[in-house]
């Protein structure tokens, strides 16, 4: 029995590695958990380094799906023998995850002191969601089973490891966790290897328009880590979340996402402007519902970034300070106040750009929301009539997606005949007319992107997708179609196959 199970190292390695996708650690640790538990002490994996087995835990962890199973590995390899219990508990990276969920226990607590402890100095791991999904919506903040109280004595915990945090994301409902968090976080004086932060009240209403900061005593912003710049931090994610941007400690960004700010506590144009300069390797630029504040004055900074721009029209300024972006290669854009969007949009210039992705927004004001349908047509044409090298290339983007953007085919096909590089193509839950966009036009006979092999939909009429692709011709470079598994029938299926056109399926939402 013992010579059919037994795997040396070397053969278990390359076993790792010639999986595609990358193995599950609950199929790995099946793997050893089985071969241990069954073979004679004297046998190979029995006899692996304590270095090597140390580096194949890792591993599992390292390439596990799911966040939660970094916490359910190093359980299940401590149960396997003594020898690899030893093992995990000397490996401090093993234990680097830290996760605590609403509501919150004193097992989830519990096991974040033992994690803190084994883990030793490895840098620190930190997701705490703690958004309840019975939460009314119309209730008063201060009724969230998850109090301010709550988040203090966490931070209590996390606080006195500073020094290790490597990755923090913080996800609530309400403000006051939020708030306890800056205002401790303030007195934090060093975060040496802090890499990633995202910081997220989730709740879409502040995006809409004419909405105002709630509740009102907390409206104070308050600075970032009390102004102390965290050297290695490259990635920031502030969704609903305010902080005083006069004094912004952000630094040396690679990317910044700003979602759901209320109109009356985001940054001003400078302020932000400002914030830019300071991140000039900045790649990845995400605006959702809403970013800085457009000032009255619009060239009020000396910012390098600003150069002026007097050819804009149509707007309320003779004369637009530009903000120019010269290595953002990703732009996220979504609007649920078409006035506004353009209005910002003039004030930038990517003249890197390679992937556009616009989303239209629900204002959640209107009653219901789902019947409001936000025209983009007006985004679409500024964008076309902006087309240049130092503004927007169309011409050099590569990958575009449309999120939940309505428009008619005119102006969407347009659009799509200046995307000549364009190679991917997502639409998710987009009006049908963009892929009545994307057939052959049968009076010129021009392809729009004729250079697209990947298209990817979600929520999209699988019927009308697969005559659009059809209608493409033969001269058609789409190799390739995702969709949503319940999205297309068998005889679609058989039809996209007998064009040579390969589909993928899989469940996941739209981004």
């Amino acid at each position: 029995m013992a010579r059919h199970i037994v795997m040396t190292a070397v053969k278990i390695i390359k076993k790792l590695a010639s999986e595609e996708p990358r193995p599950m650690s609950t199929k790995v640790l099946r793997l050893f958990a089985r071969s241990s538990i069954y073979l004679p002490k004297s046998a190979a994996i029995s006899r692996l380094p304590d270095e090597l087995l140390s580096s194949i835990l890792l591993f599992t962890t390292r390439n596990a799906e799911h966040r939660f199973e970094t916490i359910m590995t190093p359980i299940i390899v401590s149960q396997v023998s003594t020898h690899w219990r030893n093992v995990a508990i000397s490996t401090a990276a093993l234990w680097n995850t830290i996760i605590l969920t609403f509501p919150t226990s004193k097992q989830q607590l519990s096991r974040a002191v033992t994690w803190l402890k084994r883990s030793r100095l490895a840098p620190l791991d930190i997701f705490l969601d703690f958004r309840d999904p019975s939460w009314d919506w119309d209730l008063a903040e201060s009724s969230h089973k998850f109090r301010w109280q709550d988040m203090e004595a966490i931070l209590r915990l996390l606080m006195t490891h500073a020094y290790r945090w490597k990755h923090f994301e913080l996800l609530t409902d309400t403000w006051a966790p939020i708030f306890t968090f800056l205002s401790y976080t303030r007195h934090i004086r060093s975060l040496p290897i802090l890499a990633s932060l995202s910081l997220q009240r989730c709740n879409a209403f502040f995006a809409s328009k004419g909405a105002t900061f709630a509740p009102v005593e907390m409206r104070q912003p308050i600075q970032l880590f009390g102004g102390r710049v965290a050297a290695q931090l490259r990635k920031v994610t502030l969704t609903g979340v305010h902080v005083n941007w006069s004094t912004s400690p952000l630094r040396n960004l690679t990317r910044l996402e700003f979602r759901y700010l209320a109109s009356d506590v985001a940054p001003s144009m400078v302020e932000f402007t400002n914030m830019l300069t300071e991140c000039q390797d900045l790649r990845h630029l995400i605006i959702l519902g809403r970013g800085p504040r457009i000032d009255v004055d619009p060239i009020s900074s000396t910012s390098s970034l600003l150069t002026v721009d007097s050819a804009l029209e149509g707007f309320p300024f003779e004369l637009q300070a530009v903000i120019e972006l010269p290595c953002v290669t990703d732009f996220v854009f979504g609007f649920i106040d078409i006035d506004y969007a353009l209005n910002l949009l003039a004030r930038f210039s990517f003249p890197a750009l390679r992937e556009l992705t616009l989303e239209g927004l629900v204002d959640l004001e209107l009653e219901p929301p789902a019947q409001h349908d936000l025209n983009a047509a007006p985004i679409l044409d500024w964008l076309l009539s902006h087309n240049s090298l130092s503004k927007f290339s169309l011409s050099r983007i590569h990958s575009l997606k449309l999120v939940t953007i309505n428009a008619e085919t005119p102006i969407i096909s347009r659009f799509l005949n200046d995307l000549c590089e364009l190679t991917f193509l997502g639409l998710y839950k987009t009006t049908n007319d963009a892929l009545r966009a994307l057939a052959l036009d049968s009076s010129s006979k021009n392809l729009p992107c004729a250079t697209l092999t990947r298209l990817e939909c979600h929520g999209m009429d699988p019927t009308v997708l697969v005559d659009c692709i059809l209608a493409r011709g033969p001269f058609s470079r789409l190799t390739h179609v995702h969709l949503q598994s319940n999205e297309i029938s068998a005889d679609n299926r058989n039809r996209l196959s007998t064009a040579d056109v390969k589909i993928s399926c899989n469940s996941e939402e739209a981004p």
